[in-house]
Parts: structure tokens; C-alpha cells; sequence
């Protein structure tokens, strides 16, 4: 339905000024719908985009925005045409160099050189992954808005959400216990609402898992009732790395967040730094580490993982990375096709391949490029 020359009908029908319309089209904003089939008769997905009385009734927008921190990590980003499976080199450091004794023997021949330069590598895979809304002829014909256009906006949204969600909480342990996203129950029985072992935190090994698989004290970190301490104390296990504070990187869960904001020493920290984001996409800088607060970096049990029972996670968390510790890249950019059903309606489907690899304790570093604190008190 073209709502903007329905509207233009009606400035000649009605009288109406081009400045009413435009006031119009600014008001239609849109209910997120589940993806299912939508429908006019289906409350809550479909059948308030239908008029009733008038065409400026006013509907809720309940989608989040989201943080921009696939952008922060553009240090390991390898492009949009990635084959399925691909090495990518780690480069580490030379080292520092040596004193040069005067030259006053010696046949004058090139020596050995005394440094190497220390290398390693990770595998990107990619996985594809696929998102599909179905909507019926008859909400199509008669929805007060674009639907079509909308939809298709919010699956490149969708998209932009799954990949945050998948380099912080992908774990692709499959068992009864030990998945951080799911600790005592099987994933796919967790995820059966979303996906069951397709769901997209099986796929791959994320932020989370890298620290929590690793040692106490060295790559993870037991904050308890959180102190401003507690978080420069986090940020110290990544040893040499904790040195370039604009490569660093700092994700909170939402209620730790707003659990650090009643220290005063974090409060401080937050307020001198936001000026410095301005461009980052960030919520604010830590000193001297851009901050991100994630949506789907959920409350966890005190180890840190998550339970398969909802009220068992209270404890708030947070991670420390370099940039660089995500590698990533695109098998096939993000594609979206319209599929017409003749007399049901439309299939709008988006497709993409997308791989991520967390580089840690790699070429010749045994500092960790990813730490996380866990079991806060919020």
C-alpha cells in the first residue's frame, strides 16, 4: 500500500497542507512483530497496523538500539568475500633490540639475525545463518505503513544483534553442563524457543568463554561486591596488554553497569571520559578504555555461567579485550530477498555467512588479550 500517495489523495480530498502530511508520515511508527506469520487478526503482530477510524493512529516502537560495538572491533574485520574456512596469520613482535659491540674481528659476514618474529594463527569458519518473516496479502494490502520496507529494516537490525550476541556469549559446548549460556541444562534443550542447536551462541566460542575456560586469576577474575578495585584489578590481568588503553576495550553487562555508575571513583572515571566518544560509537571511556553496555551480556550464576533457570542468575559481570583479540569476517554479506506466494502474501528472507575467531595467548604473548570479571553483586 503506498501510504505517502493515499496521503496526497487526501490533501485534495481533505484540504489538507504538505505540511500535515509530512506530520503524518512522521507519526506512523511500528510494533516489532515475532517472527512468524503476521497477519490482521493476530493481536500484537499484525492486526494494529490495520486503520480502524484513522489513519494517524500513533503505534508503539519497542526496538532497542543498539551498541555499535562490531565497529569498535574494525582492527580484525578481513573483508566480505571470506572462503569458508580460512587461516588468518597472527603477528606478534620483534622484541627489543641488542647492543652492538664495535666491529674489531671477524671474517665481516652477515651473521644470524639475533630476534624472530614471534607468529601464530586462527581459523575463521564461516557459518550461514538465515532470518524470515512471513506476512499475509491481506495485512499487506491493508497496513497503515511500508510494512514491507520496515521489515526488512529490522531483519538488517536482527543481524546487527545476532553478531554482538554471538562474540560475547558463543560457546559451542553442546552438553548437559558447562555451555556458559546454558551450565546445567543441554543448550538446544535451553534454546529450543530460538533455534534449538541452531541457535546462533552454539555456532561459536565468543568473549565469555575464552575467559571462563581459562585460570582463576589469570583470565578471570572473582569481583564479589564490586569495588572500583575490583575493576582496575580485572584490567591488570591483561598484564603488558593493559598498557595501550585506546587498543582496550570494556563490555558490561547492564546491571553492572549501573551498579559501577554508585561508585564514586567510577562515576568520576565516567563523566571525564565521555567527551572522548563522541565519534566511537561507545556509551562512555573508562580511564582512557571505551565502554560498551551489551543488552544480550545476560546476569550469570556465581561462576559465572549462565542457568538454564532464569531467577538463578543474579551476578553481573564485565570483560576487558584488545581490539584486535576478535578476528572476523563476511563468507557472503548480507543478502535480503522478497518472495511473493500468490493469494497468501510474502516471504521476506535475509541470508548472510558470517565467522569470528578470538585471538588469545597467541604469538609468542602469555598475557591474555580477553579477561572477564565475574560473580559482581549488583
Amino acid at each position: 500500500m503506498d501510504i505517502k500517495k493515499l496521503l496526497n489523495d487526501l490533501k485534495l480530498e481533505k484540504g489538507l497542507t504538505q505540511e500535515a502530511i509530512d506530520a503524518e508520515l512522521n507519526k506512523v511508527v511500528v510494533e516489532k512483530n515475532a517472527n512468524e506469520v503476521e497477519h490482521t487478526t493476530n493481536t500484537g503482530y499484525g492486526a494494529e497496523l490495520v486503520p480502524v477510524n484513522v489513519l494517524s493512529d500513533k503505534l508503539l516502537n519497542v526496538i532497542p538500539m543498539y551498541a555499535k560495538l562490531m565497529d569498535a572491533l574494525s582492527s580484525g574485520f578481513h573483508g566480505n568475500q571470506m572462503g569458508a574456512s580460512v587461516k588468518v596469520a597472527i603477528k606478534g613482535e620483534v622484541g627489543f633490540a641488542q647492543s652492538n659491540a664495535e666491529w674489531t674481528t671477524g671474517a665481516g659476514l652477515i651473521a644470524q639475525g639475533k630476534n624472530r618474529l614471534a607468529t601464530g594463527e586462527v581459523t575463521i569458519t564461516q557459518y550461514p545463518m538465515i532470518a524470515s518473516v512471513d506476512i499475509s496479502k491481506k495485512l499487506m494490502n491493508h497496513s497503515i505503513v511500508d510494512l514491507e520496507s520496515y521489515i526488512i529494516a529490522e531483519i538488517a537490525k536482527s543481524y546487527a544483534r545476532t553478531m554482538e550476541s554471538q562474540v560475547i556469549n558463543g560457546d559451542t559446548t553442546t552438553g548437559g553442563t558447562g555451555n556458559v549460556n546454558s551450565d546445567d541444562q543441554a543448550p538446544a534443550t535451553t534454546f529450543a524457543t530460538t533455534g534449538g542447536a541452531a541457535d546462533h551462541r552454539i555456532l561459536m566460542n565468543g568473549l565469555r568463554q575464552t575467559a571462563i575456560a581459562g585460570t582463576i586469576d589469570v583470565d578471570k577474575y572473582d569481583v564479589g561486591s564490586m569495588t572500583w578495585d575490583d575493576i582496575i584489578a580485572v584490567r591488570s590481568l591483561m598484564g603488558d596488554y593493559s598498557y595501550d588503553l585506546e587498543e582496550l576495550l570494556l563490555i558490561m553487562n547492564g546491571r553492572t553497569y549501573n551498579k559501577a555508575l554508585t561508585l564514586d571513583e567510577f562515576k568520576k572515571a565516567n563523566e571525564n571520559g565521555k567527551d572522548s566518544t563522541i565519534t566511537t560509537g561507545a556509551k562512555t571511556n573508562i580511564s582512557g578504555v571505551d565502554l560498551f553496555v551489551a543488552r544480550d551480556f545476560g546476569l550469570t550464576e556465581a561462576d559465572g555461567k549462565m542457568s538454564a533457570t532464569p531467577a538463578s542468575n543474579t551476578k553481573g559481570g564485565f570483560i576487558y579485550l584488545r581490539k584486535s583479540a576478535v578476528q572476523r569476517g563476511f563468507g557472503q554479506e548480507l543478502e535480503i530477498d522478497v518472495v511473493k506466494i500468490p493469494g497468501k502474501g510474502i516471504s521476506i528472507i535475509g541470508t548472510m555467512e558470517f565467522g569470528f575467531a578470538i585471538v588469545n595467548k597467541k604469538a609468542g604473548v602469555t598475557d591474555p588479550a580477553v579477561v572477564l570479571g565475574f560473580n559482581a553483586t549488583v
